[in-house]
């Protein structure tokens, strides 16, 4: 490989890493104390930022290029439903334009390591596929967090209505100084109940978002209480211990397949670290996988064996509660 091809090749890397690496934090943010830290210094003598940075200026002004072509646009809005389930301020037209950078300077980098047409294969992939499952990440995330937090939002709620508030009032007072994706849900349906609709809808449509069958109880209970009357505490009482006994046995049963789901990373993780060292310390040994029939013949089998058992594995270390 020339020094050029190379320069090139380490240029084009560094920008997928650090493509990369903004989209994990715009995806899984900061910690808490980062975000009020950040807040305390815009009103801080010297430290307020009255502009955006100049990558999230040359983010938008990507979005609004591929929003002014009707198919690209289209396309776009595919991955509308994702963004929203991940509570991303990305519009659809900004995600798709980020990927889209991010799989060509990862098919630019891979084409100057290896074969032209297997790099640019891997790069293309890896570009669009990595932020897929890192939304994905995202959501399960957010979804797991939103069921962990929901029975303290019901406690703080309860509290409330014994105070002598009503539901929405007493939902406003339980968010207004929270933060979460619980906080977050129940804020968005109080704005869509103040819009038009019903309150129970507005949960209803939240808990779909997050797949939340806990939401799903609490709108079951609240319905049944708003048509057959009764103690609206009482209701949420008892849906709050449900849910909080839900999320012990969940926990416990996590905890005791913690073995096997350690042992099935390591099995998937293994042949992938191993060919990657292989690589780097003998090329020459790996080249034979991309410069003959037989070598792609087994790279394909290895990549079907391996995603069957990577689903295998993880049919059988997913219990669900």
């Amino acid at each position: 490989m020339t020094t050029a091809r190379l320069i090139i090749a380490l240029l084009a890397g560094g920008t997928a890493f650090l493509l990369f690496y903004l989209l994990i934090e715009r995806l899984f943010g900061r910690t808490p104390m980062q975000r009020r830290l950040s807040t305390l210094k815009q009103y801080t003598v010297g430290e307020r930022q009255s502009e955006e940075s100049a990558l999230r200026r040359a983010q938008h002004s990507a979005g609004d290029f591929v929003e002014q072509s009707p198919a690209l646009n289209r396309i776009a809005d595919l991955a509308a439903p994702k963004l929203d389930q991940a509570a991303l301020t990305m519009r659809p037209s900004e995600w798709l334009a980020v990927r889209t950078v991010i799989a060509l300077a990862s098919a630019i980098a891979l084409a100057l390591l290896l074969p032209v047409f297997l790099g640019l294969l891997l790069g293309l992939l890896c570009g669009f596929l990595v932020p897929a499952l890192l939304l994905r990440a995202r959501i399960k995330r957010r979804r797991s967090r939103f069921t962990e937090d929901l029975p303290a939002m019901l406690q703080l709620i309860l509290s409330a209505l014994r105070s002598g508030f009503t539901l929405q009032q007493a939902v406003d007072a339980a968010v207004r100084d929270d933060e979460g994706p619980v906080a977050e849900e129940f804020a968005r349906a109080l704005s869509e109940t103040r819009i038009s609709g019903e309150f129970e809808d507005a949960l209803a449509r939240a808990g779909e978002r997050v797949a939340s069958v806990e939401l799903v109880w609490l709108v079951m209970a609240l319905r049944l209480q708003k048509e057959t009357g009764g103690s609206l505490a009482e209701v949420l009482q008892t849906t709050a211990e449900t849910m909080r006994e839900r999320g012990y046995l969940r926990r416990h049963v996590r905890s005791l397949s913690a073995e096997g789901r350690i042992s099935a990373y390591v099995l998937v993780a293994l042949p992938i670290g191993a060919s990657a060292l292989l690589f780097l310390v003998r090329r020459e040994y790996m080249s034979v996988l991309w410069t003959s029939m037989l070598g792609y013949v087994i790279l394909g089998t290895a990549a079907l064996m391996m995603a069957v058992g990577s689903l295998w594995l993880s049919a059988i270390t997913k219990i669900k509660v």
